[in-house]
């Protein structure tokens, strides 16, 4: 990832308001939102560790994540063209989902073909973050490993035992923290479609509703980092 400076990134995101204005962001208040939250609407990444080190400290998004970021940094009105890119986003990230489990489930057979010789099979590892309880070590932290889609081994540790994570992982930390405003929008428009659909389709019954419901539950229950490829 490459990083920039305030000026850098005014260039490199081709942003309509000046270096000086960005400076101007990380010297605001925090009270209605957080320096990431206020740089990700303009489609930037800030790292708050290099900001206090005085490295540049701002990366660009995604394209995707950029337009639309822009579009809801530049106006607070929900326009029919906003609207429109909503929910294609929306369309795109359940289009992904189901593209994302059809892959995981082919996976899953070759890699129970895999030799069990370590350096031979497809390894496994999971870091997922509990919500934070307000223990003075930190959430709960479980750690997974597994192989050959067989099921997992695990180990339940406090966030400070866990030590300070690799950069790469931070980074994309850190990405997940800044696309949470995005995701969330995502989310509570795919969510009003399912109910549009459910509340036209009279046959539908709660069988085919459950598991939706269940997924979602499981899915906002931690934040999962995977590493893969061992």
């Amino acid at each position: 990832m490459k990083w920039l400076t305030p000026e850098e990134a005014v260039a490199a995101a081709n942003l309509s308001i000046t270096s000086e204005k960005l400076i101007e962001f990380t010297l605001q208040s925090e009270d209605e939102e957080t320096l990431e939250e206020r740089f990700q609407k303009l489609g930037l990444l800030f790292d708050r560790d290099r900001w206090k080190a005085q490295k540049p400290y701002l990366a660009l998004l995604s394209p995707t994540k950029t337009q639309k970021s822009i579009v809801i940094a530049s106006s607070n009105t929900t326009t029919e063209s906003n609207s429109i890119d909503n929910d294609k986003l929306a369309e795109k990230d359940e289009e992904n989902n189901r593209s994302e489990t059809t892959e995981f489930s082919n996976l899953q057979s070759e890699h129970q073909e895999e030799p069990y010789i370590f350096k031979k099979c497809t390894v496994e590892l999971h870091l997922t973050f509990k919500p934070d309880d307000g223990h003075p070590e930190g959430r709960v932290v479980i750690i997974s490993a597994s192989s050959h889609g067989d099921f997992p081994i695990n180990e339940k540790i406090r966030e400070s035992f866990l030590g300070e994570l690799p950069p790469l992982l931070k980074e994309l930390l850190n990405e997940l923290v800044a696309d949470f405003p995005n995701r969330q929008v995502r989310r509570q428009i795919a969510n009003a479609r399912n109910q549009k659909k459910r509340s036209t389709n009279p046959n539908t019954t709660s069988k085919n509703t459950l598991p939706t419901t269940s997924a979602t539950e499981n899915k906002n229950s931690g934040t999962q980092l995977t590493l893969f490829g061992i």
